[in-house]
């Protein structure tokens, strides 16, 4: 999860920390297991390509399979994963269903990875909902929980997801300087565990909170930094995201030119992936940079720009 520059909430579309891996940690039919890896896969791949209703077809076909092979865990999984694409999807109330779903039946499991992967997951859809409180209540049982089990990368990945939402919600009670140790908490946690992705993301963060603490030459670096890792890795999110926050970096330092290059990269992403609210707001900072140098250019051009349909 990344904070916006724009608005202070946008969830990027990120592959979520639990869709690594695949199904049948404990198969017991081995077809049912068969189907759910296979469409789990497949759901990787329509998320990676922001085809979240796909992906979401996928994941239920996959929630099936293991409520017929009788496995819980994984049911927990896929619970949570419903979960974080209607998050991507905006339906914050029904993510927070599955969420409770999913809660219910990693307890009934007696398994307390999965309940702290439940609550790292919940807690972002409470900060999207504004419901603070409740964030801050999951957040402290998923670590309180992750504190009493043994290292491992499955525990490990689920405390970065916490330290990085804990940021989040310091961000929100504009305790900037709370929210940037958290999250290099998360970002020491994920270059150990050499999640290149979830490290692009806490960069990110990290630009934001400099921004909030306006030193935007490091707000900058970071988003530098981030840009390059979601470039590396072919991040297209990401890389929409991370050139947004440079935008507004470079206007704050005066780099008009770098500014302009870097929103309009931005603003072709997110034409390509029909996303025409954020589009909308990457043309108004375009056309905020245009204020402060005047370039002659005809940039109403820009509002018939080459996207899906024209």
């Amino acid at each position: 999860m990344r904070v916006s520059p724009l608005r202070r909430f946008l969830l990027a579309a990120t592959v979520p920390v639990l869709l690594w891996g695949c199904a049948g940690s404990h198969p017991r039919i081995p077809e049912y297991q068969r189907n759910s890896a296979a469409a789990l896969s497949n759901a990787n791949k329509q998320l990676e390509s922001n085809h979240l209703d796909e992906a979401l077809h996928l994941v239920r076909i996959a929630l099936k399979n293991h409520q017929l092979a009788g496995d819980l865990p994984d049911s927990v999984h896929d619970m949570n994963r419903i979960g974080y694409i209607k998050n991507a999807q905006g339906e914050y109330l029904k993510a927070l269903l599955w969420f409770q779903r999913a809660a219910l039946l990693a307890q009934i499991a007696g398994d307390p990875l999965l309940q702290a992967e439940t609550l790292s997951l919940s807690s972002d859809t409470e900060l999207f909902l504004k419901n603070d409180k409740q964030a801050a209540g999951s957040i402290e049982k998923g670590l309180g929980i992750i504190r009493t089990l043994p290292s491992s990368t499955p525990r490990d990945r689920i405390e970065a997801h916490l330290y990085n939402s804990y940021g989040i919600l310091r961000l929100n009670e504009k305790r900037w300087k709370e929210a940037l140790a958290f999250f290099q908490k998360a970002l020491e946690i994920n270059q150990r565990l050499k999640e290149l992705k979830k490290q692009a993301g806490n960069w990110a963060n990290i630009g934001n909170a400099y921004l909030a603490l306006m030193n935007s030459q490091e707000a900058r670096d970071a988003f530098s930094r981030a840009l390059r890792l979601d470039q590396k890795t072919g991040y297209v999110n990401g890389i929409a995201f991370d050139s947004e926050g440079l935008a507004l970096a470079d206007f704050r330092l005066n780099r008009w030119q770098e500014a302009l290059q870097s929103i309009v990269v931005a603003y072709q992403i997110r034409l390509q992936q029909k996303n025409t609210q954020q589009s909308r707001h990457d043309l108004l900072l375009f056309h905020s940079i245009l204020t402060k140098h005047p370039l002659p250019l005809d940039s109403s051009l820009l509002l018939s720009w080459p996207s899906p349909g024209n």
